[in-house]
């Protein structure tokens, strides 16, 4: 047949012998056809391999292999019926599913089996409020200027429908190794002390860009000769000019693991992802509190509660008073919710 037959479908040589595949290229002429051949292509990838009434076919053919062994093996366990149960229809039901090759070879070679730009981590953001929360609500009572009534206006529940969700997040810690004088030890961080305790030289830097930008490590050769200079009781920057090494932090000598971890910067800034209830709407009245709150917390520099918000104010106020930032804080709370 020749090319320009009605039974043959547009080809490229060069990528036909490449792929070694069935081909037909066609010219997109509008943005119709554009989202049509989107449509096309996401519902062909995102397909199922097996139609449902199969599945419920081969589910049904375990349930009989399942009941067959009960004659011969007598499990009283109700668990481990479960177990079994669901094991064998899984198995039933992806031993009929087609792999392509690259799959195959995909999985061999341990490649990953999905792609982001960007790299993300997760930020306990309602731990860290929780805590803001507490240590405010300490020293409320005991400050003289504040009046019963207005006390009782700022310790009111922030919204009624997640105060058992906040009540059940407590602050989350990781037991990681450290090295003191007496040897090495286990001790409790979070990136609440990792941020509150960073060096003085990242004073002005918020909780978001500090998760976004530097993460903490171990100290090792190099970094050690870079600490004999630096004054490690305040944390400060390392010399690394000269280097191909990226920005290194000591951390405070409050810091659990101050002898043993420096923070240093990343190559390519993570996307922060918030985990735990989200930020409410600003223009609720019953959570203006609590996305006030939020919003200090991620974008106002602070290593205490009261870098952020005075004893006789309530957070509205705190943040009202930031209205420097109002620009900062609006731009970084859009990135977040683009990425998240």
């Amino acid at each position: 047949m020749r090319r320009s037959h009605p039974w043959i479908n547009n080809f490229n040589e060069w990528l036909i012998s490449a792929c070694r595949s069935n081909m037909d290229i066609k010219f997109i002429w509008s943005g119709n056809d554009a989202k049509a051949l989107v449509y096309y292509i996401t519902d062909y990838v995102a397909k199922s391999t097996l139609a449902f009434h199969d599945m419920f076919a081969l589910a049904q053919q375990g349930v009989k292999s399942i009941e067959q062994q009960r004659v011969t093996n007598s499990i009283d366990n109700a668990i481990e019926k479960s177990r079994t149960l669901v094991l064998r229809c899984y198995n039933m039901i992806a031993s009929q599913q087609e792999v392509s090759g690259v799959q195959v070879a995909s999985y061999l070679m341990n490649y990953d089996d999905h792609y982001t730009t960007h790299t993300f981590r997760n930020l306990f953001l309602i731990s860290i409020e929780n805590y803001l929360q507490a240590e405010l609500s300490k020293a409320r009572p005991q400050e003289k200027d504040i009046d019963e009534e207005r006390l009782e206006d700022m310790t009111t529940p922030f919204d009624e429908e997640q105060e058992e969700d906040t009540k059940q997040t407590e602050e989350q810690f990781l037991l990681e190794p450290t090295e003191t004088k007496n040897g090495a030890k286990f001790v409790m961080v979070n990136t609440r002390l990792d941020y509150r305790h960073r060096s003085k030289d990242l004073t002005a830097l918020c909780l978001y860009d500090f998760v976004s930008h530097f993460h903490k490590k171990l100290i090792d050769k190099s970094d050690r000769r870079l600490i004999k200079s630096a004054n490690g009781s305040e944390g400060e920057r390392l010399d690394t000019e000269g280097t191909k090494l990226n920005e290194r932090y000591t951390f405070e000598s409050a810091h659990p693991q101050s002898s043993s971890h420096i923070v240093i910067k990343h190559t390519n800034p993570v996307v922060p992802v918030l985990v735990g209830p989200q930020i409410p709407r600003q223009e609720r009245e019953e959570t203006r509190e609590r996305y006030s709150r939020a919003l200090l917390t991620l974008f106002v520099p602070w290593r205490s509660v009261h870098d952020l918000c005075a004893l006789n104010q309530t957070w509205a106020e705190a943040l009202e008073v930031q209205k420097s930032l109002t620009s900062r804080l609006t731009q970084d709370y859009r990135k977040y919710t683009t990425f998240a």
